[in-house]
Protein backbone atom coordinates (compact mmCIF):
# COMPACT_ATOMS: atom_id res chain seq x y z
CA UNK A 1 0.00 0.00 0.00
CA UNK A 2 2.88 2.23 0.78
CA UNK A 3 4.13 1.89 -2.81
CA UNK A 4 0.85 3.04 -4.34
CA UNK A 5 0.64 6.03 -1.74
CA UNK A 6 4.22 7.20 -3.11
CA UNK A 7 3.47 6.51 -6.66
CA UNK A 8 0.19 8.99 -6.12
CA UNK A 9 0.51 12.58 -7.44
CA UNK A 10 0.40 15.15 -4.89
CA UNK A 11 -2.67 16.32 -4.75
CA UNK A 12 -3.94 12.74 -4.26
CA UNK A 13 -2.27 12.20 -1.46
CA UNK A 14 -3.35 15.14 0.02
CA UNK A 15 -6.80 14.13 -0.52
CA UNK A 16 -5.99 10.35 1.17
CA UNK A 17 -4.20 11.77 4.36
CA UNK A 18 -7.15 14.41 4.80
CA UNK A 19 -9.22 12.02 4.57
CA UNK A 20 -7.60 9.50 6.81
CA UNK A 21 -7.73 11.93 9.66
CA UNK A 22 -11.02 13.92 8.97
CA UNK A 23 -13.46 11.50 8.13
CA UNK A 24 -12.09 8.60 9.60
CA UNK A 25 -10.85 9.54 12.79
CA UNK A 26 -7.54 8.54 12.22
CA UNK A 27 -5.90 7.68 15.34
CA UNK A 28 -3.81 9.78 17.58
CA UNK A 29 -0.54 7.82 17.59
CA UNK A 30 2.19 7.75 20.18
CA UNK A 31 5.73 8.56 19.78
CA UNK A 32 7.31 4.93 19.37
CA UNK A 33 9.45 4.15 22.80
CA UNK A 34 12.75 3.28 20.02
CA UNK A 35 12.84 6.76 18.85
CA UNK A 36 11.91 8.38 22.07
CA UNK A 37 14.61 6.42 24.19
CA UNK A 38 17.34 7.34 21.12
CA UNK A 39 16.47 10.94 20.88
CA UNK A 40 15.91 11.56 24.69
CA UNK A 41 19.65 10.28 25.20
CA UNK A 42 21.42 12.48 23.05
CA UNK A 43 19.05 15.59 22.24
CA UNK A 44 20.16 18.84 24.18
CA UNK A 45 17.23 20.84 25.96
CA UNK A 46 17.71 23.06 22.95
CA UNK A 47 18.24 21.21 19.85
CA UNK A 48 15.80 21.96 17.33
CA UNK A 49 13.89 19.46 15.72
CA UNK A 50 12.09 18.83 11.77
CA UNK A 51 9.21 16.13 11.75
CA UNK A 52 8.97 14.82 8.48
CA UNK A 53 5.84 13.22 8.32
CA UNK A 54 4.49 14.24 11.93
CA UNK A 55 0.48 13.45 12.14
CA UNK A 56 -0.73 15.44 15.24
CA UNK A 57 2.49 15.86 16.35
CA UNK A 58 3.03 12.55 18.73
CA UNK A 59 6.65 13.72 18.55
CA UNK A 60 6.84 16.81 19.83
CA UNK A 61 4.06 15.80 22.45
CA UNK A 62 6.06 12.83 24.09
CA UNK A 63 9.49 14.75 23.71
CA UNK A 64 7.71 17.46 25.84
CA UNK A 65 6.47 15.25 28.31
CA UNK A 66 10.49 14.38 28.56
CA UNK A 67 11.49 17.86 29.56
CA UNK A 68 12.79 18.79 25.80
CA UNK A 69 12.30 22.65 25.25
CA UNK A 70 13.68 23.16 21.44
CA UNK A 71 12.33 24.74 18.61
CA UNK A 72 9.99 22.09 16.66
CA UNK A 73 9.01 22.06 12.25
CA UNK A 74 6.06 19.42 11.71
CA UNK A 75 5.44 19.12 8.22
CA UNK A 76 2.52 16.70 6.93
CA UNK A 77 0.61 16.75 3.65
CA UNK A 78 -2.86 16.54 5.89
CA UNK A 79 -4.04 20.30 6.88
CA UNK A 80 -6.58 18.39 8.62
CA UNK A 81 -3.66 16.93 11.06
CA UNK A 82 -1.32 20.00 10.69
CA UNK A 83 -5.12 22.31 12.14
CA UNK A 84 -5.02 19.23 15.13
CA UNK A 85 -1.47 19.79 16.05
CA UNK A 86 -1.34 23.65 16.17
CA UNK A 87 -4.39 22.82 18.85
CA UNK A 88 -1.81 21.72 21.37
CA UNK A 89 -0.63 25.96 21.46
CA UNK A 90 3.15 25.11 22.21
CA UNK A 91 5.04 28.50 21.18
CA UNK A 92 8.03 26.77 20.03
CA UNK A 93 6.46 24.63 17.31
CA UNK A 94 5.45 25.54 14.09
CA UNK A 95 3.61 23.82 11.79
CA UNK A 96 3.50 23.42 8.05
CA UNK A 97 1.23 21.45 5.72
CA UNK A 98 3.10 20.56 2.65
CA UNK A 99 4.31 16.88 1.02
CA UNK A 100 7.49 16.70 2.78
CA UNK A 101 9.42 16.15 -0.83
CA UNK A 102 8.73 19.66 -2.03
CA UNK A 103 9.01 21.11 1.67
CA UNK A 104 12.24 23.22 1.74
CA UNK A 105 12.98 25.01 5.37
CA UNK A 106 15.21 28.26 5.19
CA UNK A 107 16.42 26.87 8.45
CA UNK A 108 19.18 24.59 9.56
CA UNK A 109 18.32 21.37 12.40
CA UNK A 110 19.70 19.55 14.48
CA UNK A 111 17.75 16.40 13.42
CA UNK A 112 15.40 15.65 10.99
CA UNK A 113 12.97 13.00 11.82
CA UNK A 114 11.29 10.53 10.04
CA UNK A 115 8.79 8.34 11.63
CA UNK A 116 6.76 5.63 9.62
CA UNK A 117 7.24 7.78 6.53
CA UNK A 118 10.81 7.49 4.66
CA UNK A 119 8.32 4.75 2.49
CA UNK A 120 6.09 7.29 1.25
CA UNK A 121 8.87 8.97 -0.97
CA UNK A 122 9.27 7.22 -4.44
CA UNK A 123 12.07 5.11 -4.48
CA UNK A 124 13.29 6.31 -7.46
CA UNK A 125 13.35 10.11 -5.83
CA UNK A 126 14.85 8.70 -3.01
CA UNK A 127 18.73 9.91 -3.37
CA UNK A 128 17.79 13.60 -4.46
CA UNK A 129 15.47 13.73 -1.75
CA UNK A 130 17.96 12.41 0.98
CA UNK A 131 20.50 14.68 -0.09
CA UNK A 132 18.30 17.93 0.05
CA UNK A 133 17.25 16.53 3.55
CA UNK A 134 20.43 16.19 4.72
CA UNK A 135 21.22 20.07 3.54
CA UNK A 136 18.63 20.61 5.96
CA UNK A 137 21.26 19.60 8.97
CA UNK A 138 23.85 21.59 10.82
CA UNK A 139 27.13 20.34 10.67
CA UNK A 140 26.55 17.76 13.68
CA UNK A 141 22.70 17.14 12.52
CA UNK A 142 22.01 14.18 12.07
CA UNK A 143 18.33 12.57 9.90
CA UNK A 144 16.63 9.58 11.88
CA UNK A 145 13.78 7.58 10.31
CA UNK A 146 11.74 4.85 11.63
CA UNK A 147 10.57 1.91 9.64
CA UNK A 148 8.55 -0.47 11.24
CA UNK A 149 8.47 -3.17 8.68
CA UNK A 150 12.15 -3.56 7.49
CA UNK A 151 11.32 -6.85 5.42
CA UNK A 152 8.37 -4.60 3.06
CA UNK A 153 10.81 -1.32 3.06
CA UNK A 154 13.82 -3.22 2.50
CA UNK A 155 14.44 -1.49 -0.85
CA UNK A 156 14.25 2.33 0.96
CA UNK A 157 17.11 0.66 3.84
CA UNK A 158 19.49 -1.12 1.23
CA UNK A 159 19.61 2.39 -0.89
CA UNK A 160 19.66 4.69 1.90
CA UNK A 161 23.01 2.46 2.96
CA UNK A 162 24.08 2.21 0.28
CA UNK A 163 24.24 6.31 -0.55
CA UNK A 164 25.06 7.05 2.95
CA UNK A 165 27.58 4.26 4.07
CA UNK A 166 27.89 6.01 7.62
CA UNK A 167 24.02 5.37 8.20
CA UNK A 168 23.60 3.08 11.67
CA UNK A 169 21.11 0.79 12.36
CA UNK A 170 20.42 2.16 15.99
CA UNK A 171 17.51 -0.18 16.97
CA UNK A 172 15.43 -2.86 15.60
CA UNK A 173 13.82 -0.83 13.35
CA UNK A 174 15.36 2.86 13.60
CA UNK A 175 18.38 4.20 11.35
CA UNK A 176 20.85 7.27 12.12
CA UNK A 177 22.03 8.87 9.24
CA UNK A 178 24.67 11.64 10.24
CA UNK A 179 25.16 14.52 8.00
CA UNK A 180 28.99 14.89 8.39
CA UNK A 181 31.73 12.55 9.12
CA UNK A 182 31.60 14.02 12.59
CA UNK A 183 28.16 13.19 13.66
CA UNK A 184 28.43 9.87 13.86
CA UNK A 185 30.77 10.58 16.53
CA UNK A 186 29.28 13.50 18.21
CA UNK A 187 25.44 12.70 16.93
CA UNK A 188 23.42 15.75 17.79
CA UNK A 189 25.01 16.98 21.94
CA UNK A 190 24.54 20.66 22.36
CA UNK A 191 24.34 22.29 19.23
CA UNK A 192 21.45 24.81 18.44
CA UNK A 193 19.67 25.45 15.00
CA UNK A 194 20.44 28.86 13.25
CA UNK A 195 16.54 29.69 13.63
Amino acid sequence: MNRLHAALPTVAKKYVWNVKYALLGYPHFVAPDDIMHYLSARLSKISTIVDLGCGRGSLLKALREKGWEGNYCGVDISKRAIDDGRKVGDQRSSWVASDFESFRSPFRWDVVAMVESLCYVKLGELPAFLRRTIGMLNPEGTLVFRLHDLEKHREYVDLTLSLYPGTEKVAQNLFCVPGSARAAESIIRGTQGTR
